[in-house]
């Protein structure tokens, strides 16, 4: 029992590490990586822990609770997932995108009862030491994203999952200044936005562990300490390198969020240490800022050439979203299938077409509004539990401003799990 236990918990933490790599083996390759269905290393570690945490389950003594109303909006949400599938284009795809869904929902599942704080002495996972291997595998992303920007080149690794990027190609998320085209930070993820959205939480994540640190107790504590301290503004500098404005947003509201919990919750000492990492951060985002103040301008004034393409291509997605909603505005186009849908239907295959940047719209057309409202109202009954960290309302409301300009959490198997995963952990 105490074997089998252990065994959970040591193939959770291999998988909270190989979340954020992109590590996988094309099943059927295509133009994008929207169509595209893959075996990523994670998912296989996940399957393993999923299997062992069961039978863990299984095995011990179980009392009869009452069911929190979350989990009948995450099955709403996972029924019409399900329903979608009949009115999919392509639907092996949709079969691919349930599956990944199943795997978000049992990971929350597993992280919701293993970090079962009333039964602390029978939960199979730590908290802490569950978000200290996610930071320590985003802290070696921020690390490779800085080395992008800094060098303006990249270089591929097909066992890490890395891609090559060339800001003189096309395609390429670069900022377009007088200076010429600057290379966007990366890290290992497939798009700058998508590694700025997760070093937000990284991001609030540390800042709340170290403004909770009250006592060092041993040289070793203290060398952890400044190694946090070190690591967040690393996270920081490459959040900054990646010049993704919905990521910027988020961590400046989190931020505010976090600071309103700890001064709610928490005593003067953990309130002023607070503080003072947030008088650093202004002072390290400022000096960070002063080199490159022309990319800055282009990217806030967003008057460059390719920052109005950016913005017409993403209004452009909003009506299109809004078309696609009309064709089966209940039960949606088939989880998976927007890109396929799109490309098919209004004749856009030699375009480069990509989802509505906009997480609620694209879960609403791919799997209909009953699904969106489950959604919502699962998040609803998240934030109003009371088993919820200091830390978890500011996780929350950066998450849900992402979603607004972002699709990676409903359009990519890594944003499906990391969405659940990032809510499970709170």
């Amino acid at each position: 029992m105490k074997y089998l236990k252990r065994l959970t918990e040591i193939s959770l933490l291999i998988f909270v590490f190989l979340l954020p790599w992109q590590t996988k083996l094309i099943l059927r390759p295509d133009i994008n990586n929207f169509n595209e269905i893959s075996l990523y290393l994670s998912q296989i570690v996940l399957l393993l822990t999923i299997i062992f945490f069961l039978s863990y389950q299984l095995l011990k003594k179980r009392e009869d609770k009452k069911v929190p109303k979350i989990w009948y909006f995450l099955g709403v949400l996972e029924i019409f997932y399900f329903i979608s599938f009949f009115f999919a284009q392509d639907k092996l795809l949709a079969t691919y995108s349930f599956i990944v869904l199943l795997f978000g929902l049992t990971l929350f599942y597993l992280l919701r009862v293993g970090l079962n704080k009333a039964q602390y002495e029978d939960s199979c996972f730590n908290r802490v030491r569950a978000i200290y291997v996610f930071l320590t595998s985003i802290f070696l992303h921020s690390v490779l994203g800085i080395y992008q920007f800094l060098t303006q080149s990249s270089f591929a690794n097909k066992y890490f999952g890395l891609a090559s990027h060339d800001p003189q190609v096309l395609g390429t998320s670069v900022i377009e200044a007088s200076s010429g085209r600057w290379l966007r930070a990366y890290g290992g993820f497939d798009h700058p936005n998508i590694f700025g959205g997760v070093l937000v939480f990284a991001l609030l994540l540390t800042a709340f562990l170290l403004a909770k640190r009250k006592i060092i107790n041993s040289r070793i504590q203290a060398y952890g300490l400044l190694l946090m301290f070190v690591s967040y503004f690393v996270y920081l500098t490459a959040l900054f390198f990646t010049f993704s404005r919905a990521a910027w947003l988020a961590f400046f509201v989190g931020l505010i969020f976090l600071a309103v919990g700890i001064v709610r919750k928490e005593d003067k000492w953990v309130r002023g240490r607070f503080f003072i990492l947030i008088f650093f951060s202004i002072v390290l985002f400022l000096l960070a800022a002063l080199p490159y103040k022309d990319l800055i301008g282009s990217r806030l004034t967003a008057d460059s050439r390719l920052e109005q393409i950016s913005l017409t291509e993403r209004t452009s997605q909003v009506f299109s979203a809004k078309n696609v909603i009309k064709k089966n505005p209940i039960f949606g186009i088939g989880a998976g299938n927007y890109v396929n849908f799109v490309e098919k239907e209004f004749d856009a295959k030699n375009d480069f077409v990509q989802p509505v940047h906009n997480s609620y719209l694209l879960l609403w057309a791919e799997s209909g509004i009953l699904s969106l409202l489950a959604l919502l109202l699962f998040i609803y009954f998240l934030i109003r539990d009371g088993r919820r960290q200091t830390f978890s309302l500011a996780v929350i409301v950066a998450l849900l401003l992402l979603m607004i300009f972002e699709h990676w959490f409903f359009s990519l198997p890594f944003g499906i799990i990391f969405f659940f995963f990032i809510l499970g952990v709170i």
